[in-house]
């Protein structure tokens, strides 16, 4: 663990006294950084985070560059923030002790990870949005600093969400006198529907043998709800001891079962630790993320860092965990229902010289330890207090005692207190407290019970509704559509359909569900919002009004159906209707800040200063950053439009500019947004809205800008809101230019209408001349002729054939329809054209092996140096095919010794293919195959040897084709009393499970009705009806 010097902590603790500073600089920091941006739309590959795009370039050597860094510091703790790489949390430092409890990377080391690609460890990662590292992990979002009046100071940074068309904002707030800092998240929904929620703050803490984790709780979740337990688990391993964790993969805790608000870990060497405290309401999750001690995540220290280790990431989450749909638990996820703000506080503090944490609070940090007949108490303070100090021992007061301490001292007492006595201390009425009995463990039950039986239709609509949530649009369809066909008059089934419709842009679809509804029940309140958000859609203000009144009379819908009032009503120009359904819209919540809009507009209208200041204070204190508020500020002081752009530091300034000018064409508010597009002049987007803004007041200025955009490159345009598709509409019937149709096309497969997508992508024809149409058409078009989409690839590696992956795709197309002859000869030209692309290499290795040019395949293997990315998992399957069908053909001629040699290197782990050694790798196909070799050659003692290996290996799954060698083996060896345990349960899974069927079908020789399959190839195949005749 690194420290500060000395030197730096005396000048810092002078200057430092009592005071909190903020400050900005540039710093030269070692960057492996990323590149080449696929310009291909991410539609067909991750749709749920279309308008992103991916990174497809990362470096191998490190270049100095500048980042900007702000600095926030107290006498007590220093923490470093990065706006320009996803807004993170760079690191954080203990000044007495220089501990870093948080992981500070000291070199910017970008890998292929994320959803989009980029991303760097260390220090506190902001995740919003939908499962995953958020899109802007690794580039420039909004930020701002601050000196607040009561000493503390602030670094605010926030994005807007692109998909879901939300906004996040986390201040980062650190106080004069304290030995900790807040992160005070917002996220806010300001769009007429649900959108998926996911949230989790993602710190990090160096990972070493003496690490403990104090993570309270009776048992974790894994991603999919599967609860075991924690922290002995059922093999009794303690796995709160880092070190204990030293078999399987990585590792994903989600710890539940206690509410108690804090965790973190104790380094017991060097006597620091590192805690989290937040209200067990607001953040419930504490989940640990750990690299598999093996070599397998061991690789990764050198892939995410130079110097600084290896780390684990301490994670608090909205919900209990980070959700996959998979198994049948009361774990789901969570609806962001519409113009809801959610708002949270976590601390985030040092721990030194007491052993750990037994209960946290923001006054300290309380541990106990407890040797034979005495009890040792050690507090740490996170800030001055002066407290009476409490300890009772089975009820009866043994101390007490005052105590007065400033931030990051210690107190330590030893006292008599037996293992069986109950134990309880209190620092002041309820500044800190610990008691030994568990009071806080939950009754919530996270194990699924079979007996509950829900019915087929409730079955479908919590499938529907969990894969809206999870932004699985035709999934939902498909169970809704389903559930209708057994229930017709489903009221939920079909408000849950309306909004499917909704979001699609088939307002009169949505319109008929919901009337459907209301004309069973004219008062529902879910379905009376549906119907009031479809008419104003489709510009009928009168039936939205009354629809949305009718919904304001629930308590779920009243403020954001007020709200949605007030803004029709300053769309129609009656600004006092407007202020006073904006009014009752707060009433009923406050943080709604679409009804603190409408108000903005409307009292700079009525030019109220002082009301327009009051209501501007109460939006920015709300949300710190607010661009829509910046912009009304510009606009009641006459200041220039212009202005706007210096609140603007994220990395879509552009989709910033235009989610404004939306919102202000939403109220009616048609200069003003015209404005805003004016800003945005190099953006074909809003140069479209612009356009069709301008057509029936200026047509001259309307084609204009339609020829211009004709002109400009269609690459990283990517339209994706309902708001842009008729617009896109009235292009494509003005201009015939395939660029717009290309547009459109993105657009309705953005929002669910895939077969109007493909029609005009058809209707495209060969005209375009840009490669990145012709590979996203391919990819779209999935029931096209094969040779349709060959004629695609071809056409984009022609039109660029000096962008690798270009070559790569037609490479891997090639393979993925048995073209293996076309894949190698392209390969083969590919890897002379981007010498030391390991992904071209990587693919020309799978296409060698799958033309049984094996040996080649291994020299071509051997020069890589791969960074992990899309396939690179694939990397060590096509080492060991390349090792082992050769080692069969040597089998074949009897060259067994050549063969013993392939076998053997087929189990390592060469870490130049971005790949490490796990724990307890399944090795049985080559050691049986090395079985074979030896008790060929006439060694039946190494035969046996490689044959115990095979039936000695630890895995838990019996459907896995290599259970056959652990058959077969068992056979050799004579064990019958283990094989006979074996077999049962194969035999039970041959019905559901096709691996189960082959294995059974084989081991019988019932080879005859064996066939090769996407999981066994025929060599494969070849290789088990060869290990079964032996």
């Amino acid at each position: 663990m690194k420290k500060i010097t000395a030197l730096l902590l005396l000048v810092s603790l002078g200057v430092m006294a009592q005071k909190a500073t903020v400050s900005e600089e540039i710093q030269q920091l070692d960057t492996y950084g990323f590149g080449t941006p696929n310009p291909v739309p991410i539609l067909t590959e991750n749709p749920k985070i279309f308008p992103y795009f991916k990174f497809e370039g990362y470096s191998h050597t490190s270049q100095k560059k500048g980042w900007k860094v702000v600095k926030l510091e107290n006498e007590y703790i220093e923490v470093y923030v990065l706006p320009e790489i996803g807004g993170k949390v760079w690191g954080a430092i203990e000044k007495s002790t220089g501990n870093e409890f948080l992981y500070r990377n000291e070199v910017v080391k970008f890998r292929n990870i994320s959803m989009r690609g980029p991303w760097t460890s260390g220090g506190i990662e902001f995740n919003f949005g939908i499962i995953g590292h958020h899109p802007s992990t690794a580039t420039p979002v909004d930020y701002k600093i601050m000196e607040n009046k009561d000493g503390s100071v602030s670094c605010v940074v926030g994005n807007l969400d692109l998909p879901s068309r939300t906004y996040w904002q986390v201040e980062i707030r650190l106080e004069k006198d304290k030995a900790y800092f807040e992160t005070n998240a917002s996220w806010y929904n300001g769009t007429p529907l649900n959108q998926s929620y996911y949230n989790w703050m993602t710190g990090a803490a160096p990972a070493t043998n003496d690490l403990e984790f104090f993570i309270p709780g009776n048992g974790y979740l894994e991603h999919d709800g599967t609860w075991k337990k924690w922290p002995i688990d059922d093999k009794g391993r303690n796995l709160a001891m880092y070190e204990n964790n030293n078999f399987g993969p990585s590792k994903s805790y989600h710890i539940v079962g206690d509410y108690k608000n804090y965790f973190g870990g104790y380094y017991h060497d060097s006597n620091v630790g590192f805690g989290h405290l937040s209200p067990y309401e607001e953040m419930p999750g504490q989940k640990l993320w750990l690299w598999a001690l093996s070599r397998s995540g061991g690789i990764w220290e050198d892939l995410l860092t130079d110097t600084d280790g290896q780390y684990i990431e301490f994670q608090a989450g909205r919900l209990f965990n980070q959700y996959f749909p998979g198994a049948e638990n009361p774990v789901s996820q969570a609806n962001f229902e519409p113009h809801v703000m959610d708002t949270w506080q976590e601390l985030w503090f040092p721990i030194k010289q007491i052993g750990g944490m037994e209960a946290a609070s923001e006054y300290g940090v309380l541990n106990i330890e407890r040797k034979g007949d005495n009890a040792t108490l050690g507090i740490n303070a996170l800030q001055a207090f002066d407290e009476m100090l409490q300890i009772l021992i089975n009820g009866e007061e043994v101390s007490t005692e005052n105590l007065q301490m400033k931030p990051m001292q210690v107190f330590e007492k030893t006292f008599n207190c037996k293992d069986s006595d109950t134990l309880e201390v209190f620092l002041g009425a309820d500044k800190l407290q610990y008691t030994s009995v568990n009071k806080t463990l939950l009754k919530r039950d996270f194990v699924y019970d079979p007996e509950i039986k829900a019915s087929e239709v409730e079955k479908l609509f919590h499938e529907a509704s969990e894969a809206m949530k999870y932004r699985e649009y035709n999934l939902a369809n498909e169970k809704l559509s389903a559930l209708l066909a057994l229930n017709p008059s489903h009221s939920r089934a079909l408000i849950l359909l309306a909004e499917a419709e909704f979001i699609k842009t088939r307002y009169n679809k949505a319109l008929e569900h919901v009337n459907t509804v209301l004309q069973l029940d004219t008062y529902n309140p879910g379905a009376n919002y549906m119907a009031g958000i479809a008419y104003w859609a489709q510009g009928d203000a009168l039936n939205a009004i009354e629809s949305l009144g009718w919904a304001a009379r629930s308590i779920q819908y009243r403020s954001v159906a007020y709200a949605q009032m007030a803004e029709i009503y300053l769309h129609e120009n009656n600004l006092k209707k407007a202020a006073t359904y904006a009014k009752k819209a707060l009433a009923f919540n406050t943080y709604n800040l679409n009804a603190r809009q409408v108000l903005l507009v409307a009292y700079r209208k009525w030019n109220k200063a002082d009301t327009f200041n009051k209501q501007l204070d109460k939006v920015l204190k709300i949300s710190r950053i607010n661009h829509f508020a910046s912009f009304e500020e510009i606009h009641f002081k006459n200041g220039a439009t212009a202005a706007i752009l210096d609140n603007i530091h994220n990395e879509f300034g552009n989709e910033t500019i235009l989610e404004l000018a939306l919102t202000y064409l939403n109220l009616g508010q048609d200069e003003t947004a015209m404005e805003l597009l004016g800003l945005n002049s190099e953006d074909s987007k809003s140069k479209l809205f612009l356009a069709y803004a301008s057509k029936g007041k200026d047509a001259k200025k309307s084609i204009t800008l339609i020829n211009q955009l004709a002109q400009t490159s269609p690459n990283f345009v990517f339209p994706y809101r309902r708001e842009s598709i008729p617009v896109l509409e009235w292009a494509v019937s003005i201009n015939n230019d395939w660029k717009f149709k290309y547009y459109l096309a993105q657009n309705y497969l953005a929002v669910g209408l895939k077969d109007k997508a493909k029609e005009l992508l058809e209707q495209c024809g060969d005209t375009p001349d840009n490669d990145a149409f012709y590979k996203f058409r391919a990819k779209t078009l999935d029931s096209a002729s094969y040779e349709s989409k060959l004629k695609d690839y071809d056409t984009a590696l022609e039109l660029n054939n000096n962008y690798w992956k270009n070559w790569d795709d037609l490479i891997l197309f090639y393979l993925e329809n048995g073209k293996n002859e076309e894949a190698t000869s392209l390969g083969k030209k590919a890897v002379k054209k981007f010498p030391g692309n390991y992904n071209v290499g990587l693919s020309y290795a799978k296409s060698l092996v799958s033309t049984s040019s094996y040996s080649k395949a291994i020299s071509v293997l051997d020069g890589l140096n791969i960074l992990p990315f899309e396939h690179a998992s694939e990397s060590k399957s096509i080492y060991n095919a390349a090792h082992i069908y050769l080692a069969k053909r040597y089998m074949d001629k009897n060259q067994f010794g050549k063969a013993i040699g392939l076998l053997e290197a087929s189990k390592k782990w060469p870490e130049n293919l971005g790949i490490g050694t796990p724990y307890n790798p399944d090795e049985r196909l080559s050691n049986y195959l090395l079985g074979i070799c030896s008790e060929s050659m006439g060694k039946p003692n190494e035969a046996k040897a490689y044959l115990e290996n095979v039936v000695n290996h630890k895995g838990s799954n019996v459907t896995g084709v290599n259970t056959l060698f652990t058959l077969l083996a068992l056979d050799k060896l004579g064990r019958k009393k283990d094989k006979d345990i074996l077999v049962p349960k194969i035999e039970k899974r041959v019905k559901e499970n096709s691996n189960a069927a082959l294995i059974w079908a084989l081991y019988n020789k019932e080879t005859e009705s064996v066939k090769a399959s996407e999981k066994v190839d025929s060599r494969m195949l070849e290789i088990l009806k060869y290990c079964i005749g032996r």
